[in-house]
């Protein structure tokens, strides 16, 4: 019975103190290297998601002036430096506005070299001239939002016809760019 649990020669099962040590030590090394790279990252990752969240808006406008065969159109409108929403302006019917969406926080829309605050498409999904010029916001918005930076040109021309609109991660200047075709199609690019 040399292998009982009375027997004096049976070694104890486990891990040292300086074993346990050298794990702890060996895994806070890898997190002080790690951690700089996951936050530049999340920081990609949020500008690259309100990036195509505003491509996918300026497509759903589109593709409303297409299906609803608007006279005057559908703009895609930038309310101010965090906010936009599309707006259905058909005079039969009244202006219609849509949702208004937030880009998260700490994004905003870059002002440099715009010269307009959103783009009209037309019924056939095209860019049209102008942009809607009436209220952007409801009088229930207007105290809470719709006041950061309101009616600043945010779009900017892209040769030759088109539009471009680039959002900020304003601490690291990091930038992302949405390319709108005279004929419509919505790129995302760097």
């Amino acid at each position: 019975m040399e292998n009982g649990p009375m027997t004096e020669n049976r070694r104890e099962a486990g891990f040292t103190l300086v074993e346990m040590l050298v794990v702890v030590g060996i895994i806070m090394v890898m997190a002080a290297v790690a951690l700089p790279n996951i936050g530049q990252y999340i920081r990609n990752y949020k500008i690259r998601g309100a990036t195509e969240n505003v491509a996918a808006q300026i497509q759903a406008s589109r593709t409303k002036a297409v299906m609803t065969n608007t006279n005057l159109g559908v703009s895609f409108v930038m309310v101010d430096r965090d906010s936009y929403r599309w707006v259905i302006e058909d005079a039969v019917a009244g202006e219609q506005l849509g949702p208004l969406y937030d880009l998260p926080v700490g994004i905003s829309f870059s002002t440099a070299g715009g010269n307009a605050t959103g783009l009209r498409f037309n019924r056939l999904g095209a860019i049209a001239g102008g942009v809607f010029p009436g209220a952007l916001c409801t009088a229930a918005e207007t105290p809470v939002r719709c006041n950061l930076g309101p009616g600043l040109n945010y779009a900017a021309p892209d040769p030759p016809n088109g539009v471009i609109i680039t959002l900020i991660e304003n601490t690291t200047n990091l930038r992302r760019t949405v390319r709108i075709a005279s004929g419509g199609r919505v790129v995302v690019t760097q």
